[in-house]
């Protein structure tokens, strides 16, 4: 099993020929319109000198998260600088996907702060900014007493690989290890909704296949290429990567899907699709916490993240890496009753070591695969991270889905295994009636999926007991 990293971004290129085809085709008014959303994006040449070099970490591009008013100094003059979010909006989907509540300009908010820099995303809900500063301009950040942390941007990693059908459903709704060549539900997820954090999908007519296996239940809700509050272009949101139609399709597809009759939110975290960036491996850490910041405050209790990125160094690499600003993310959608599903990882590493997989706020999902089905056993696969903050393991190998195009093919990785969990929380939470949706924290929703977990049948390959992990495994039984 190979890691599939994905991220892209507009090219001088792209916006080149995108103005050319808007010209030729668009009336003059609307063609400036669209030209203005598709900006480059203010670092576009660092992130790719952090590819092409390497590095785990954007130069320039920073988050600074403030202390709340009441840590302050005493007797400081000191004032919060963000505005805390505008409660009376909460849960009221008003405010524009991606955009924090208070209606506060990130070039005021810069002037107030005289920064020598540019705010380029307020995270209202955990009292961050994301910014375009030098490394001397972050060090006087970490001097201000106003401060709790200054931590760099970095790149994430899409946890999955593309590779014909499928052990998968068929093991999921057993409960015990064995394949009858049926996948059995009652219930199939409808009314709940699942936010895919992913590569996009193309909802284009142009892309039929994929439009009728999701059946108008799917919806492009954010594409972090383009400005918010401009016209929608006509590659808005769509997947030229492959990895969020594999993970959406796992979920909530007709043919592939776990949960047949969930509504799919899809919020493309991973930038445009140049000729450079469609063979790199990377997603950027600002471009999932702007969603997650979004939804924490925007949609209601219950309401489902699909998360298959996370932290990774690089393969046979087990360090330890946290970040404050993911985890924060994670954290307060958590805190304000969202389920947060999130892959385990695909290095072999301990979760304990990365954010945001150590954290209990996430329900993280460990992956398995079919070699030992035959002698009745969930075998971990070698590459899955373990862990003992890992939630349940579920089928991460050879795992049948549809590629960009919608067409049969297979994927592995425990990007697959949590878009399993996803269904699986959207079929519960329906069966539950109106449990999830009054639930005031994430744990509740997980302790109550949790207690359905068999313990006895999840194993190293090769029947030895489940090493620092605990061998728990959900199946699909509503």
């Amino acid at each position: 099993m190979t890691y599939l990293k994905l991220f892209a971004f507009v090219s001088a290129f792209l916006i080149s020929f995108a103005s050319f085809s808007i010209h030729a085709n668009q009336p003059d008014a609307l063609a400036q319109e669209i030209e203005q959303a598709i900006q480059p994006d203010a670092l576009t040449q660092e992130t790719e000198d952090a590819i092409r070099s390497g590095s785990l970490f954007i130069e320039n591009s920073w988050f600074i998260t403030f202390k709340d008013a009441s840590e302050f100094t005493p007797g400081s003059t000191a004032l919060p600088l963000i505005d805390p979010p505008d409660e009376s909006k909460r849960g009221l989907k008003s405010v524009p996907f991606g955009e924090h509540s208070t209606g506060q300009s990130k070039e005021a908010l810069a002037e107030a702060m005289a920064l020598n820099g540019q705010v380029l995303a307020i995270l209202d809900t955990i009292n961050a900014v994301h910014v375009k500063m030098s490394a001397a301009e972050a060090e006087k950040w970490r001097q201000d007493e106003r401060v709790e942390s200054v931590e760099q941007d970095m790149l994430l990693t899409l946890f999955g690989t593309q590779t014909n059908p499928g052990w998968a459903l068929d093991r999921i709704d057993e409960l015990t290890p064995k394949l009858d060549n049926t996948y059995t539900y009652t219930n199939n997820g409808a009314g709940r909704t699942v936010y895919v954090l992913d590569s996009g999908l193309d909802l284009r007519p142009s892309n039929p296949k994929v439009v009728t296996e999701f059946g108008g239940r799917a919806q492009i809700v954010w594409d972090a290429n383009y400005n918010s509050g401009g016209p929608i272009p006509p590659d808005w949101g769509v997947d030229c990567l492959g990895h969020g139609t594999n993970v959406a399709s796992v979920i909530g597809g007709k043919t592939k899907g776990i949960a047949r009759g969930v509504s799919l939110k899809i919020a493309k975290v991973t930038r445009s699709c140049t000729d450079f960036f469609l063979d790199n491996d990377n997603a950027r850490l600002s471009d999932i916490a702007i969603p997650l910041n979004w939804i924490a405050f925007n949609e209601s209790a219950g309401t489902i993240v699909n998360l298959s990125n996370g932290i990774q160094l690089g393969e046979g690499m087990c360090g330890e890496q946290k970040n404050g600003i993911l985890d924060n993310a994670v954290k307060n959608a958590h805190n304000r009753g969202k389920i947060v599903i999130v892959a385990a990882g695909n290095d072999g590493c301990n979760t304990a070591n990365f954010s945001p997989t150590y954290l209990s706020q996430a329900f993280v999902v460990g992956g398995t695969m079919s070699d030992r089905i035959a002698q009745g056993q969930d075998a971990k696969h070698h590459l899955s991270r373990t862990g003992w903050n890992i939630s349940t393991f579920a089928p991460g190998v050879n795992v049948s889905t549809l590629d960009k195009s919608g067409n049969p093919t297979t994927g592995s990785g425990t990007s697959l295994s949590t878009a399993i969990l996803s269904g699986i929380f959207a079929i519960s939470c329906q069966s539950a009636g109106s449990f999830c949706n009054n639930i005031t924290t994430g744990s509740q929703a997980y302790n109550a999926l949790k207690a359905h977990g068999i313990y006895t049948v999840t194993n190293e390959n090769g029947s030895t007991p489940l090493i620092g992990a605990t061998p728990r495994f959900i199946p699909q039984k509503w």
